[in-house]
């Protein structure tokens, strides 16, 4: 997307959205122009779209540049800072997408997928995208990438408890490598539904990254794809995840390392005492209390605040309240 020509700031937050939403179908422009300008002012970073039910002919208006990625059943948008990493693309007959992003010292895989629904006659289809996803994994950690699965799996290990076991397989497989379903590690009550029907609601949507991911994923929550013509857009909810990319985007080149001799803070946490460690919670404490009282005053309201801003001051504070209560040392980034 060309940031400047829809007003986005050049210097991108590293905080970034990640979204998952089964369209139900993208034939018409007014459905793409309308799922485009929610991607849009949404501030998404990549937004994983299932069920396009879009062939490469009528899906140029809303995959017309090299920032958007589509394959039949299944796309993903990017936008910056992320789409200038990209580096290879892969697919498998339209419910597997793969966009491989390079930053320095650090790859990364971005999935998605659409699963077939339960039943024998999807039971092929089934097996071998769980085969070629198996393929992909197993190429990524030989490889060093790390990864992102975004997808509707239409699986819920609750709603659909009767089922066989075999349904499940998918979720037993990312469970069985480590990865971690974000929704679910973000609700304290349970994960929210993604899909509704007439006579209830079930948890299909999923985002999960594998063991060790760059990004950290902050939170997750379900949100509305706004109504088209006052009707549902569809009948899923868009699941969203903020990631981290911090580590990632601040990563420079090492020419350009050894040439600013640039160095980074390591603290000695281990070595830290209970006395040291009180000082600093209570530090932090502190500069989050002054700043929340001087941005939002004592009649605090958390719809108002901004995710990006407060993230930014409890990054400030933890760092300054280290720097003055914990033991560090200065070390070279090129080591």
């Amino acid at each position: 997307m060309d940031n400047k020509q829809h007003n986005f700031s050049s210097h991108p937050s590293p905080l970034i959205k990640f979204g998952q939403i089964n369209v139900n179908g993208l034939c018409s422009l007014v459905r793409q122009q309308h799922l485009l300008n929610f991607f849009l002012h949404s501030s998404f970073g990549a937004l994983s779209l299932n069920d396009t039910r879009l062939s490469p002919s009528n899906a140029k208006f809303i995959f017309n540049n090299e920032h958007s990625q589509h394959h039949f059943s299944v796309g993903i948008l990017l936008r910056n800072p992320l789409h200038k990493h990209v580096q290879t693309i892969d697919s498998w007959n339209g419910r597997l997408l793969k966009l491989d992003l390079f930053f320095h010292q650090t790859k990364i895989s971005i999935i998605s997928l659409y699963y077939p629904p339960s039943g024998s006659v999807h039971q092929f289809i089934c097996n071998d995208l769980i085969a070629k996803l198996l393929s992909w994994l197993d190429y990524a950690r030989a490889n060093n990438y790390f990864v992102v699965i975004l997808g509707d799996f239409n699986i819920d290990e609750v709603a659909h408890s009767n089922y066989s076991s075999n349904h499940f397989k998918l979720l037993h497989l990312l469970s069985s490598w480590f990865f971690t379903d974000h929704q679910a590690h973000s609700s304290i009550d349970g994960p929210d539904p993604t899909f509704y029907y007439a006579n209830g609601s079930s948890r299909l949507d999923y985002i999960w990254s594998s063991p060790g991911f760059p990004a950290p994923g902050l939170f997750s929550q379900v949100v509305t794809c706004p109504n088209l013509l006052d009707h549902p857009f569809t009948d899923h909810q868009v699941l969203t995840t903020i990631f981290d990319f911090s580590s990632c985007l601040a990563i420079l080149a090492k020419s350009r390392l050894k040439q600013k001799k640039e160095m980074r803070t390591v603290f000695s946490y281990t070595s830290t005492s209970v006395e040291q460690w009180n000082n600093f919670t209570t530090e932090v404490d502190d500069s989050l209390g002054v700043y929340l009282d001087r941005q939002y005053n004592s009649r605090l309201d958390f719809s108002t605040l901004s995710f990006d801003r407060m993230w930014h001051a409890l990054k400030a504070a933890i760092l300054s309240a280290a720097i003055d209560t914990l033991l560090f040392q200065k070390v070279s980034n090129t080591h």
